[in-house]
């Protein structure tokens, strides 16, 4: 990716949006995909958003919270907006807006769109460049464990074990 100031990820889940959206916003299916870990979410324009870690990565010695941000929009089951911040890296938070279409077959379009353009160490994280097996998935590997979750009712099958 030459420029990876502005990321953008789609995939296509079998679930309706609402499903889609609950599981983007409720620790019931956070710590079942993905990195993992609990979520708090004040689903209010400029509510806190703070994406706890696991106790793998407290294990691998980080605190108690692996994000943060702000809500800058909620519009269930369509749209979320934060400014979002990995808390490994002291760059500044960056706009991660996920658009959530379903079809008229209830197949639901899941865009991810995530504006970096201060933040070169993150982009590189999200990226998904990395290996994926060992954590470096980002954001492709985070939206195929979730669509593996809804649509199969488990966790997707990784060398970690989740």
């Amino acid at each position: 990716m030459a420029d990876s100031s502005t990321q953008v990820f789609g995939i296509y889940i079998d679930a309706p949006a609402a499903k889609v959206w609950e599981a983007i916003v409720s620790s019931e299916y956070t710590t079942k995909y993905g990195y993992g870990g609990a979520l708090e979410i004040d689903l209010a324009p400029g509510g806190a958003f703070r994406h706890l870690t696991t106790d793998e990565m407290k294990q691998m010695g980080m605190g108690d919270v692996a994000v943060t941000g702000t809500v800058v929009e909620a519009d269930p089951p369509r749209k979320l907006v934060l400014d979002w911040a990995a808390v490994w890296h002291d760059e500044p938070p960056s706009r991660l807006t996920w658009d959530i279409a379903e079809g008229p077959s209830g197949l639901t379009r899941v865009t991810l769109t995530h504006e970096l353009p201060e933040s070169p160490k993150t982009a590189a994280d999200v990226a998904g460049n990395g290996d994926a097996e060992n954590g470096g998935g980002g954001w492709p590997w985070e939206l195929s464990s979730l669509k593996t979750l809804l649509e199969t009712g488990r966790p997707m099958t990784t060398a970690g074990g989740r």
